[in-house]
């Protein structure tokens, strides 16, 4: 089993400043390919673990790729961003990204001679670059700490070169480990003997919910402690006031983020699980023509054209909305604005940090996933949700007609469990247990 934290989040400034002190810990190096101003989702969550690692006190330094953009104010702040091949080429990635605006018409398949690189394809396209930064880092201004966050996995390399020089290291794990690569079988002895010697080098393994963090225990006999994903509260707080943006007259069902629905990608089922709710919606539609005077389904993310074909296909373009990628503040905003909110995780191990978002805009939440899923169960803890299996047609559609019913009817109004420990998700209170576990010795 994955490692609880010990004695839950700090609670006094002074004991965290004196944890922090126990073990040295004066400057941090944040590891993630993706990060602000990047608007994607994986990028949530080392944004939110450095804000809190600075208001602890830590200085925290952050390497990233180009790909993600720039603020004018990256050297004040402590960002460097190397260089990145990705960056030079026009692609997909760059628009689903951010970086480069555009739409799609539809999700190319990955090149071949990608599934030839180990671990991953930035591998080749920023790890070089990024490795000369940390040994100039390395030398100039040395971290007490690295933590790398994946996926993608090449940034653990970078965590193993720092590990060589002694500089203690933090393995954290977003996804599984090469949840979506398609590796060929002779490389994936390779794969295996790598992702060991993350694991068995790392100074602490950390995931985002416990099926991850189990995982590596059980394939690698390493310890792994959960860090959940969770929500930045004054991030939260600097959503704009969206309410204009959804139609007062219908009950407004909003999903923020990517769905995929033209995607190859054999882990991830975001993509085939939202082709079965739109049929379940398509089939209650038909047989309740008026739900279209009072329902609207909106969608606010990168949607290539071949995906707007399939959201709005026959009597769908009566309810569904295309408002396509927004900036944050303006997705966030429309959370918070809506009666309902869509969640569809792609995977029985699945927790993004869309889930706490939805949970911290406190609106009942209609999730399309498996009962067993890590996302139900968290669920079912926090509040009165509703959880569809996309595999069974006839029961998502009696889920969606029961969800309606429950949330349109006069004087409904959601609220989370009075047991749910919401504020245990702010990333000040995860990355205080994350600085906690740190400051003292690694468990046997």
């Amino acid at each position: 089993m994955c490692a609880a934290l010990p004695g839950g989040s700090v609670t006094t400034e002074s004991a965290r400043a004196d944890g922090i002190r126990d073990r040295a810990i004066q400057h941090i190096l944040l590891v993630t390919y993706l990060y602000p101003p990047s608007n994607v989702v994986p990028a949530h969550r080392p944004a939110g673990l450095r804000r809190a690692f600075v208001s602890a006190g830590v200085r925290t330094t952050v390497l990233t790729s180009k790909i993600s953009g720039s603020f004018d104010d990256d050297e004040a702040q402590g960002v460097i961003r190397a260089g990145d091949l990705r960056t030079r080429f026009s692609t997909q990635y760059q628009t689903l990204v951010g970086f480069r605006e555009g739409s799609l018409e539809a999700r190319a398949r990955p090149r071949w001679w990608t599934n030839y690189i180990v671990p991953d394809p930035t591998a080749v396209a920023w790890f070089p670059q990024a490795l000369v930064h940390l040994l100039r880092l390395i030398r100039s201004d040395r971290p007490d700490l690295v933590i790398t966050t994946s996926g993608p996995e090449s940034s653990h390399l970078l965590g193993l070169v720092a590990s060589s020089f002694g500089i203690r290291w933090v393995a954290d794990y977003r996804d599984p480990w090469l949840r979506d690569a398609q590796h060929p079988e002779v490389l994936r002895a390779v794969d295996r003997v790598l992702e060991r010697q993350i694991a068995q080098r790392a100074t602490i393994v950390t995931a985002v919910n416990d099926a991850i963090a189990n995982d590596v225990t059980v394939r690698h006999g390493v310890r792994a402690f959960t860090i959940s994903n969770g929500f930045d509260r004054d991030v939260l707080a600097g959503a704009s006031d969206e309410r204009a943006t959804l139609d007062p007259d219908r009950f407004s069902l909003v999903y923020t983020g990517l769905l995929g629905i033209d995607a190859d990608e054999p882990v991830l089922t975001r993509g085939r699980d939202t082709v079965a709710f739109l049929d379940a919606l398509a089939l209650l539609l038909a047989g309740s023509p008026d739900l279209a005077s009072r329902f609207e389904l909106v969608i606010a993310g990168p949607v290539s054209d071949s995906e707007r074909e399939v959201l709005t296909r026959g009597d769908l373009r009566r309810i569904v909305r295309v408002l396509g990628l927004l900036p944050r503040a303006r997705a966030l905003g429309i959370q918070q604005a809506a009666d309902g909110l869509l969640l569809i995780p792609g995977g029985a191990d699945a927790t993004t940090a869309k889930v706490f978002e939805y949970l911290a805009a406190r609106k009942p939440i209609l999730a399309v996933t498996g009962h067993y899923s890590v996302a139900a169960e968290l669920l079912r803890e926090a509040g009165e949700h509703t959880v569809a299996d996309p595999t069974d047609a006839e029961a998502l559609v009696a889920a969606l007609q029961l969800y309606l019913a429950r949330w349109t009817s006069k004087g409904a109004s959601y609220e989370p469990h009075p047991g749910f420990d919401l504020e245990a998700y702010d990333y000040e209170n995860l990355g205080r247990k994350l600085l906690q576990l740190l400051s003292v010795d690694r468990p046997s």
